[in-house]
């Protein structure tokens, strides 16, 4: 008996991945959301939150769902974090991939630094990339960002900074970038 019990439970075993569409990247239900920054306002928009600088202003911008910045610029470039969203049926870390593979694809983008990380819960990738200047401009800036998918739509949330004043808005972009989250 014993062993007709061990058999059905290595047969239950090897059927169980066939017959069950577990992503490697499950949502980590034990996550506990970081505490909102000192100074930091929560946003919201259609499907998704975020926590920004309360003393960053909103844009109005037709590339963006949503977007704010700072009001004060270093070398005529006003850090900012935009939103934007596009269907999207697979989990956060393939979008987070997808993306990925699409800032390689741009010809004026160096990505620098790709991080896997856990946010709001779903295993997804962190992404820093340097970017040359679009004209008129003439100030080239960096980025940090990172993408959720939920629901059939993909989320991407960037912050962007200028390239000489990266590492002093680095905490700030790492606090917005990490305090994302979408509606499940």
């Amino acid at each position: 008996m014993l062993r007709m019990a061990a058999l059905a439970v290595a047969v239950l075993a090897l059927l169980a991945p066939a017959g069950c569409k577990r992503s490697k990247h499950a949502h980590v239900s034990s996550y506990t959301p970081p505490p909102l920054p000192a100074g930091f306002t929560e946003q919201t928009g259609a499907g998704w939150r975020i926590a920004v600088p309360a003393t960053w202003k909103d844009q109005k911008t037709p590339a963006a769902a949503w977007a704010v910045s700072d009001p004060q610029a270093v070398d005529d470039f006003h850090a900012n974090v935009n939103v934007v969203t596009e269907p999207f049926t697979d989990d956060s870390y393939n979008y987070a991939r997808a993306n990925e593979t699409a800032l390689r694809h741009e010809a004026r983008t160096t990505v620098e630094v790709v991080r896997e990380d856990v946010v709001d819960g779903d295993p997804t990738l962190i992404i820093e990339s340097q970017w040359m200047p679009t004209p008129p401009s003439t100030v080239a800036y960096r980025t940090m960002q990172t993408a959720l998918s939920s629901r059939g739509r993909g989320y991407v949330v960037t912050c962007s900074v200028s390239a000489s004043a990266f590492e002093r808005y680095r905490s700030t972009c790492e606090s917005i970038v990490h305090s994302f989250a979408v509606e499940r």
